[in-house]
């Protein structure tokens, strides 16, 4: 139990820092808990959601977003949501978790070649 609040706590930090805990947190709730990929994908986001949130809380008090921004994304991103949570209902569950690897592998070669062209320069 101990393990897990400081590996969630450290996630978050990760997620702070834009690194991209979720991943790592669905890699940790599959291989170390052995949940089930889609219940794993389904906690990360409701971790992110609450992490999202207040992050927006914060920035739109500093007056840093625009609070229409704010609302036609969430709109777009519950629909989307709402979509996607009911196609992973019916799609075989090997498929989400070939789209997350085959999505963490991109991410990361990008961000390897970004790192590569921006020391070149």
């Amino acid at each position: 139990m101990m393990l897990d609040i400081v590996i969630s706590f450290l996630i978050a930090v990760l997620m702070g820092m834009g690194i991209g805990g979720g991943g790592f947190l669905v890699i940790y709730l599959t291989l170390c808990l052995n949940f089930e990929q889609i219940i794993a994908q389904g906690t990360n986001l409701v971790f992110f959601i609450v992490c999202g949130a207040f992050a927006v809380l914060i920035h739109l008090f500093k007056r840093r977003i625009n609070p229409w921004q704010v609302l036609i994304m969430s709109a777009f991103g519950s629909v989307g949501a709402f979509a996607l949570s009911h196609l992973a209902n019916i799609v075989d569950p090997k498929i989400p978790r070939i789209c997350l690897g085959a999505l963490l592998i991109i991410s990361g070669a990008l961000g390897i070649i970004k790192v590569v062209i921006n020391k070149e320069k």
